[in-house]
């Protein structure tokens, strides 16, 4: 099954309602884990919890954990807890992590350098395309995508990503449970996904596509991502309530600009006009998620490339190549004898360290 024991009490108070996710981690903080797991148990456990939050709690579903761990035993789904290593370091940054979430694939792959693209349910032609592109160039580049698997933007991006040839691949950010797909028509893409990346929620098995779960998957996606890339959406769309999530975790935002008589081109343009990166093609993403990357290395001036630790030797052969003055990508290809499918995501990953800066025009320096 996989399952650590700290899972397993946050699974047994997760399935004890009335407590805010704010309020557990507090509560959690205050008593410990364990002891917090035993007091939602027993009735005076819970009338102290509700001496210290002034809110009823209901004790924990044993029927529900006893089904959940059926599933857990026949692989339908394994879970991850924010205490284990596996659990993704970006998404341990924000206010309030989800403890443990579901999921299906492998969660390695968000440990890759990670965008999420976002937009409109009722997405035109032209945001599809759009959408698709992106997600593909980055794919193909070495730069994991993550998006809601929702109608029209995330669907295209899914595509784009799964489309490219060894790409870095795709994960699914659900706002149901690990065992219901919404939409229903995208139980094939779902599949697809689970094979070449990673499938997620926070949310317990069983859950439907109840509304209010979306807003607060929300904070999920911009959390597992450097930056967020907003296609086409409406001014008080999902996908901007998104945005805002990134700016408040510090994370970069990026609008894709529209014909200016769309409604699908206001959300877009009022990023750009609040400071959001402008996108047109990928470069634009991956010259800009190094510089702002939350947790990112500031590194002063030329270091000793031999100074710097856990370098793989290809790695280590690209940053020695790069120096102060920027070369373009093709010079380094040819210095490093690899190919430009292969140089593109160590230069990537060098940057996410603080190692190695985008100048523009595929030309990098060293930091």
């Amino acid at each position: 099954m996989g399952v650590s024991s700290e899972a397993l009490l946050w699974m047994e108070i997760l399935s004890a309602s009335g407590i805010s996710p704010r309020t557990r981690y507090k509560l959690v903080e205050r008593l410990g884990l364990a002891e917090f797991a035993a007091l939602v148990k027993s009735k005076s456990g819970r009338e102290r919890v509700l001496r210290f939050t002034g809110k009823a709690v209901s004790p924990p579903d044993i029927d529900f954990l006893k089904r959940q761990l059926e599933m857990l035993e026949r692989g339908d789904f394994r879970v991850a807890c924010v205490s284990d290593e596996e659990y993704p370091s970006l998404l341990k940054e924000i206010t309030v992590p989800p403890p443990i979430f579901y999921y299906r694939g492998d969660l390695r792959v968000l440990h890759r350098p990670t965008i999420c693209i976002v937009g409109s349910r009722a997405a035109t032609r032209r945001g599809l395309l759009t959408a698709e592109r992106l997600a593909r160039e980055l794919a193909s580049r070495g730069v994991h995508v993550i998006s809601g698997l929702a109608r029209g933007i995330d669907s295209a991006a899914h595509v784009g990503a799964l489309e490219a040839e060894s790409g870095a691949g795709t994960t699914a950010v659900m706002g149901t449970g690990i065992d219901i797909v919404y939409p229903y028509e995208n139980g094939e893409l779902a599949e697809r996904i689970a094979e070449k990346g990673c499938i997620i929620t926070e949310f317990a098995p069983g859950t439907p596509p109840h509304r209010h779960n979306f807003p607060q998957r929300n904070r999920i996606l911009s959390g597992l991502a450097a930056g967020v890339v907003v296609v086409e959406a409406d001014v008080r769309s999902g996908a901007m309530g998104t945005a805002m999530w990134a700016l408040e975790q510090n994370r970069d935002v990026f609008a894709v600009p529209g014909p200016i008589d769309s409604p699908m081109s206001h959300g877009p343009h009022r990023l750009i006009k609040q400071g959001a990166h402008l996108v047109e093609q990928a470069d634009d993403i991956i010259g800009e998620i190094s510089t702002m990357r939350p947790g990112r290395s500031e590194a002063g001036g030329l270091f000793d490339v031999s100074e710097v630790a856990g370098l793989e030797e290809t790695e280590r052969r690209v940053l020695e190549a790069v120096k102060v003055e920027p070369k373009h990508v093709d010079e380094l290809t040819e210095i490093c004898n690899i190919s430009p499918d292969e140089i593109l995501p160590v230069l990537l990953n060098l940057q996410m360290r603080g190692l190695v800066v985008s100048t523009g025009s595929n030309r990098f320096a060293r930091a």
